[in-house]
């Protein structure tokens, strides 16, 4: 087996970064504030489009969501993987089934985590209460949030956090029931941060790890310097 590892090889267009771009498919690093795709309610520029601007996508996922294979919410950034021939679309959406693709995060959330390392698994559905969220309940799916602590301060965590699951909204609707708020997430009982802008949590998807036709690929990114600043406030 051949190991690859990627680290920045950047191609910035319209602020959306190409870390990596071969045959079969892109990874792109999402900066926060854009979708990853259309909606009904939003005409704005989004991944996809920029995917189809830039390459041949016709067929390649869904219709108005080409390029698309798993997302991120508009608030959220980091790393994507974006396939461009229908057949790598086929191969990785399967592995995202199969949850052969390792994703992981960071992120500063409110106060102090009940213990250094745990394992959440709590089941997740819409909220009956707000449409927008998704909320622990028992006849939710499942989903299951690793995380491990990196750095304590008295008012917050920075935490590397392993999604093993990949539910709407579950690292913020996890946290949120653990009573440690994404920073600024004030859709998931976070306070207002002033020094951020209201489209921008405190949540990175910042390593994908896999194997694809028998190469192992590594792809890793730095936190953003929001997140330093926030730290040392």
């Amino acid at each position: 087996m051949v190991y690859v590892f990627f680290y920045f090889r950047r191609l910035k267009i319209n602020n959306i970064l190409i870390e990596f771009e071969c045959d079969d498919f892109v990874i792109v690093n999402k900066p926060h504030g854009i979708l990853s795709h259309p909606t009904h309610t939003s005409k704005e520029h989004t991944v996809s489009d920029f995917l189809k601007d830039k390459y041949n996508l016709s067929g390649v996922g869904d219709v108005g969501r080409e390029g698309i294979v798993h997302r991120l919410d508009r608030v959220t950034t980091g790393l994507m993987i974006c396939p461009i021939k229908d057949e790598s679309f086929i191969l990785f959406k399967k592995m995202f089934q199969d949850r052969d693709i390792k994703k992981y995060y960071k992120a500063l959330v409110e106060g102090n985590l009940p213990s250094k390392t745990g394992e959440i698994e709590l089941p997740l559905k819409r909220s009956s209460k707000n449409r927008k969220k998704r909320e622990v309940n028992k006849d939710g799916k499942k989903a299951i949030t690793k995380y491990s602590t990196i750095l304590q301060k008295d008012t917050l965590s920075l935490i590397d956090i392993e999604l093993i699951t990949g539910r709407n909204h579950q690292i913020r609707a996890h946290f949120e029931y653990l009573g440690n708020s994404v920073m600024n997430d004030v859709l998931y009982g976070a306070k207002k941060n002033g020094f951020l802008e209201s489209d921008v949590i405190c949540l990175q998807s910042y390593r994908l790890n896999f194997i694809f036709k028998e190469k192992n690929y590594n792809f890793h990114i730095e936190e953003p310097k929001y997140f330093t600043s926030i730290i040392n406030m």
